[in-house]
């Protein structure tokens, strides 16, 4: 048997060379990996956002009922503000008359009215004049007592001085004069107090009399008129056909309805929006790695070949995450449904775009 040859020693420099070949461009991969992922983290992903360029939107509505007639615009049509856009006719001439009806009841109900409330005043009067009468006759009989009072305590007073009478309480039928000053004090005072209250009486009195004619007052024929001449402004509002109006300068974005169609009260008919964007909103997607500020700076960037870079400045910063769309680049997918803090920003002046056109909004976190 023989024996195994000896193993032959791998220089280190041959070790070393091995290294370098094999080991050291993996490693290097793998930091550069890191360091990448690391910055993407930090600066990247949490400053770069999606925001829509937005304009000013409004919906013509109908404040009534009725059939929509006359459209004279189409989707796509540029419109003024005030232009006239279509006319809204009342779909029942029977709903006319039933108001017209209603309108009339209601006025001999209010007149009916007036007329329960102008004879319950008659009536409050009167009562009002019986009331000053006993309070009349009750001053009358407490001035009467005030004059035996005045009386009783002038000779009460001159036996007091005579020193006959006691200065107390009565002694052996005889009135002190302590007893007669009080009597006579109150007396006064009860006379002063209803005196008041005959004068304040008298002075309600005279704003409770009735006219000479009840039943041609003029404040309740000037009510009565005015509420009649409101249910014929409403009913002149109501019987003719209404003109719909554009609130705006824009463009018909969308027509809900076509002439002809019956609508209801509140429902939106048009949709026009301005044809000059004002602003941009974006949502900051989680994690939000510092807090926006209003006045912070933003660089927006289009999309498309010739892509325009402008920048723009927050106006203001939601108080709450929001659900929002968040468009995917990967063909075959279309959105997905994320959160993120809402931030308004401005419009550059330079940058020409369209509302609902998608940009692309970089933030850089501060140092």
């Amino acid at each position: 048997m023989t024996n195994p040859l000896p193993t032959i020693p791998t220089p280190p420099l041959r070790r070393w060379r091995d290294f370098r070949l094999q080991a050291i461009p993996v490693i290097a991969f793998l930091i550069c990996l890191g360091m990448v992922v690391f910055l993407w983290n930090k600066n990247l992903a949490p400053s770069t956002f999606v925001g829509e360029v937005q304009a000013d939107t409004a919906n013509v509505t109908s404040t009534q009922p009725g059939m929509l007639a006359d459209l004279a615009v189409d989707q796509f049509d540029r419109v003024t503000k005030g232009q006239p856009l279509a006319k809204l006719i009342p779909t029942s001439p029977d709903t006319l008359l039933a108001s017209l009806a209603a309108m009339k009841a209601d006025s001999e109900v209010l007149r009916v009215r007036m007329r329960q409330d102008q004879q319950r005043n008659d009536l409050n009067y009167q009562q009002f004049r019986i009331d000053l009468l006993v309070q009349r006759i009750d001053l009358a009989t407490a001035r009467i007592r005030l004059q035996q009072a005045e009386s009783e305590f002038q000779r009460v007073t001159m036996l007091f001085n005579e020193k006959i009478a006691p200065q107390g309480v009565a002694q052996d039928g005889i009135t002190g004069y302590e007893v007669a000053l009080r009597d006579r004090d109150a007396l006064q005072m009860e006379v002063e107090q209803r005196t008041r209250l005959v004068a304040d009486a008298e002075q309600t009195l005279e704003t409770l009399r009735p006219p000479d004619l009840p039943n041609k007052n003029p404040s309740i024929n000037d009510a009565i008129d005015a509420s009649i001449s409101a249910h014929e402004e409403q009913l002149r509002r109501t019987e003719g056909p209404v003109t719909l109006k554009a609130p705006m300068d824009g463009v018909v974005v969308r027509a809900y309805r076509h002439s002809g169609e019956n609508v209801v009260a509140g429902e939106p008919l048009l949709t026009i929006t301005s044809d000059r964007p004002e602003r941009i909103i974006g949502f900051i997607r989680q994690p939000v790695g510092f807090e926006p500020k209003v006045g912070d700076s933003v660089e927006v960037r289009t999309r498309g070949y010739q892509s325009q870079v402008g920048q723009a400045t927050i106006k203001k910063v939601g108080a709450s995450m929001e659900a929002f769309t968040q468009p995917l680049r990967v063909r075959g997918f279309d959105a997905s449904q994320e959160r993120g803090l809402p931030v308004l920003l401005t419009l550059p002046g330079n940058l020409r775009v369209h509302s609902g056109e998608l940009v692309d909004l970089f933030l850089k976190s501060p140092n």
